[in-house]
């Protein structure tokens, strides 16, 4: 892969020559690399991304036809640079949020409104967080969702819960296109 730079017949081209060499543009710049050879017959996962990313761009479509959304990402993409709001919509159907840390040190279950803290992080937005605790025997003591505040979602519980030994606390967070990450966290 090599970078046309100052080169007047092939700025700004896109596209093939033949089977042997692509132009393409990333970032305002042109960029002249090999044409790939496919030797072999995709695999399972590979078909299953291809399918996935053909949805991201029909995702990517939708979400700049439809004026809040195009709103939105075209504000966010304005911030990055070489980035428009269509590669951002595509990009954020890709990755799912990344549920970095649960801190569930405030938990003792001995009242209602302690604070379970979560750390969510998404390239886009995160829309929800929402938090179960389960007890060992996996009956439901309460669930509902988290607010954010100050960066970190906060989920404030609204049950009593005696025994702690072996519940887990159910994170799932929810971005823009529908993408849900879930994290356990055994107490």
């Amino acid at each position: 892969m090599a970078k046309s730079i100052n080169n007047i017949v092939t700025e700004g081209l896109s596209g093939r020559i033949g089977k042997q060499i692509v132009f393409s543009q990333r970032n305002g710049e042109t960029i002249v690399s090999k044409f790939p050879v496919r030797t072999k017959k995709p695999t399972a996962k590979q078909i299953a991304q291809q399918t996935k990313f053909s949805s991201a761009i029909a995702y990517g479509k939708n979400a700049l036809q439809d004026n809040s959304l195009k709103v939105l990402y075209t504000t966010e993409a304005q911030k990055r640079k070489g980035v428009s709001a269509y590669n951002l919509a595509v990009a954020d159907f890709l990755k799912a949020p990344v549920i970095e840390n649960v801190d569930v040190s405030a938990y003792k279950g001995a009242a209602s409104g302690e604070k379970i803290t979560i750390t969510v992080t998404d390239n886009f937005k995160v829309t929800t967080v929402k938090v179960a605790i389960i007890n060992s025997d996996d009956t439901p003591v309460e669930q509902g969702e988290a607010t954010l505040l100050e960066g970190k979602w906060i989920y404030s519980t609204t049950a009593t819960n005696a025994a702690l030994s072996g519940d887990k606390v159910v994170v799932t967070a929810t971005d823009r296109p529908g993408n849900k990450t879930v994290k356990e966290t055994t107490l």
